[in-house]
C-alpha cells in the first residue's frame, strides 16, 4: 500500500494508469491537457515533469482519481466495486464511526529536505499552473490542504480550499462560509490576531480525501486518515506556528493568514466544481478576500504539486466525491427514516455538491417520500448548495440516469408532486447568485423536492411496469445463456 503521493503515483504507474509527459508549458498547457485526457475512458493520471522554464524534478500531478477503481484504492475499498457498490462499501466501513487514530511525531521528515524562509521565501520556484484561460491568475493550490488549529479548544483541523498566488510571498486561500476551517480563522481574528495556518500542497491521498470530507466539529483528519488507513499518519511540526505537517507532504507553506482589515487582493476568477467560472459578477470586477503571508517554505527532493482542478461535470477532480456524499446523506436519511435502498448524487450534474441528489425507498406510509427528501434536503452533507432532491420507488436503480429520468417522467406530476424551499445554504460558488445578493452576503438558494415515485393512496394499483419478471430472465438466462454470452 501507499503512506504518500509518491506511493500512489508509483502504484498506478505498475498498473499501466500513469501517463507521464514532458515538456509542457505551465501557462494553459497543463490544465488544457488534463481536461483533454480526463474526457477520455480510460482516463489517466499525468505527471508533468521538464515544464517550461522550470528544471527537471519540479513536478505536477493531476488527473488522480478520475476512475471509481482509483478512488476505491484511495478509500482502502475493494477495487472491483462500482457505482451504488462502492457507496454500500463505504457505508459499512463507516457504520461502527469512525475511530481516529492519533497521528505521531517523527524526527526524519521527508518534507524537510528543504526550507526556505525570510527573503529566500520564492512560491515562483515552483512551477503553479494558470489552469482555465479566464482564470484571474495562477493557482498553487488545487490539491491542497489548509491546516489550522482552533485557538480554543486546540483541535487541529484540515480543509481544502483554493489558492491563489498574488506575489512571491502571498497568497490568498478562498474558504466558504460555514467550514471548520473559517470558524477557526475568525476565531483568531476576533481576537485581533492573525490566523496562523499551513498549506500542504501534495499529500498522502488518503490524508487529502479526509480533508474533504465531512467530519463533525472536534474530530481532526489526521485521526480520520489513521483509522483509514489502519495506522498513524506521520507528522512533523512547522517551526514556528508549532502546527503538525505531513511528514511526507510534497510542499508546505507556512505562515499566518491576516484579517481583510490589514490586507486584501483580488480574488479570481476561478473555474470551479460547478462547471462556472465564480469571483466576479458582470461589472468585471474581482473580490477583495484576505491574505496568507507565507514565512516559510517546506518541500522534498523533486517536489510533486498536486494538481486538482475543477472543470465541467462529470470530470471529477477529487477522491469519489459523489460516493462519499451519497453515503453521507445515506446515513442522514436512514437514521429517520425507515426502507432506504439507495442515495446517489449525480455526478453528470455536479462531481462534489448535492446538485442532483435521489434516493431510492419502500414507502411504507403517506408522506414518507416527502420525509425523506425533506432529511436529505436539510442534513449537512446535502444541504451545501443542494438543488434538486429526487425520490424514487425501491426498483429505481438511483444510480442509473436513464431509469430516473423514466421514473420523473412518468411518476412525477409537477403540480403535486413538487415543493420548492426557499433561502437555503448556498456559497459564492453559486452561479444563480447574483453579484449584487453576493455583495450584501446573500449566500441563500432555494431547492426543490421532488417525488418521482408512485402515489402512496393508490401504490399497488398503479400501472405494472412491461418488464420480463426476475424469475423469467433466470429461466432464459440458464436455458439460452451460452448463446447470448457469444453475441
Amino acid at each position: 500500500m501507499f503512506d504518500d503521493l509518491r506511493g500512489f503515483l508509483n502504484i498506478l504507474k505498475s498498473q499501466g494508469e500513469l501517463k507521464e509527459i514532458s515538456g509542457a508549458d505551465w501557462d494553459l498547457e497543463i490544465g488544457a491537457i488534463t481536461e483533454l485526457l480526463a474526457s477520455e475512458l480510460p482516463s489517466p493520471a499525468l505527471l508533468f515533469d521538464r515544464i517550461k522554464g522550470y528544471s527537471p524534478g519540479f513536478r505536477i500531478a493531476t488527473n488522480l482519481f478520475a476512475t471509481e477503481q482509483r478512488s476505491a484504492l484511495v478509500l482502502r475499498l475493494p477495487p472491483d466495486l462500482r457505482g451504488l457498490d462502492l457507496v454500500k462499501a463505504w457505508r459499512e466501513k463507516i457504520r461502527s464511526g469512525i475511530k481516529p487514530i492519533d497521528p505521531v511525531e517523527v524526527k526524519d521528515a521527508p518534507v524537510k529536505e528543504n526550507i526556505v524562509e525570510g527573503e529566500d521565501v520564492d512560491l515562483y520556484r515552483f512551477p503553479v499552473p494558470k489552469w482555465h484561460e479566464l482564470d484571474g491568475g495562477r493557482y498553487i493550490g488545487t490539491g491542497s490542504m489548509t491546516i489550522t488549529r482552533d485557538p480554543d479548544e486546540k483541535w487541529v483541523n484540515l480543509g481544502t480550499y483554493r489558492v491563489m498566488l498574488h506575489d512571491r510571498n502571498t497568497t490568498s486561500f478562498y474558504m466558504s462560509v460555514g467550514r471548520h476551517g473559517t470558524i477557526m480563522r475568525d476565531k483568531y481574528w476576533s481576537q485581533g490576531k492573525p490566523c496562523p495556518a499551513a498549506i500542504c500542497l501534495g499529500q498522502d491521498p488518503t490524508l487529502w480525501a479526509m480533508s474533504v470530507y465531512t467530519l463533525p466539529w472536534g474530530i481532526s483528519e489526521y485521526g480520520a486518515a489513521g483509522w483509514l488507513r489502519g495506522k498513524p499518519v506521520e507528522i512533523t511540526s512547522a517551526e514556528e506556528t508549532d502546527l503538525p505537517i505531513p511528514a511526507t507532504a510534497e510542499i508546505v507553506l507556512e505562515g499566518e493568514a491576516f484579517p481583510p482589515s490589514v490586507e486584501v487582493r483580488e480574488e479570481g476568477p476561478f473555474g470551479e466544481w460547478m462547471g462556472y467560472y465564480v469571483g466576479h459578477g458582470k461589472t468585471g470586477k474581482r473580490p477583495n478576500v484576505p491574505v496568507f503571508k507565507v514565512r516559510r517554505i517546506y518541500y522534498r527532493n523533486d517536489p510533486i504539486l498536486q494538481g486538482n482542478p475543477p472543470f465541467k461535470p462529470p470530470i471529477p477532480f477529487g477522491v469519489g466525491e459523489h460516493i462519499l456524499v451519497s453515503a453521507a446523506i445515506w446515513d442522514a436519511v436512514e437514521r429517520e427514516v425507515p426502507d432506504v435502498r439507495g442515495v446517489w448524487v449525480a455526478k453528470e450534474a455536479s462531481t462534489w455538491g448535492a446538485l442532483f441528489t435521489v434516493i431510492s425507498l419502500r414507502q411504507r406510509y403517506p408522506g414518507h417520500a416527502k420525509q425523506a427528501a425533506c432529511v436529505a434536503a436539510g442534513c449537512r452533507a446535502g444541504a451545501y448548495m443542494g438543488r434538486f432532491y429526487v425520490v424514487v420507488d425501491e426498483d429505481i436503480d438511483p444510480s442509473r440516469m436513464g431509469d430516473v429520468l423514466w421514473a420523473l417522467g412518468t411518476r412525477c406530476d409537477p403540480e403535486r408532486s413538487i415543493d420548492v424551499i426557499r433561502e437555503t445554504w448556498s456559497s459564492e460558488a453559486d452561479p444563480l447568485i447574483s453579484p449584487e445578493r453576493k455583495g450584501k452576503g446573500e449566500l441563500i438558494a432555494s431547492k426543490a423536492l421532488i417525488l418521482a415515485c408512485k402515489p402512496y393512496p393508490w401504490y399497488e394499483d398503479f400501472p405494472k411496469v412491461n418488464r420480463a419478471s426476475p424469475e423469467l430472465l433466470a429461466r432464459i438466462q440458464e436455458k439460452w445463456g451460452s448463446i447470448l454470452r457469444s453475441t
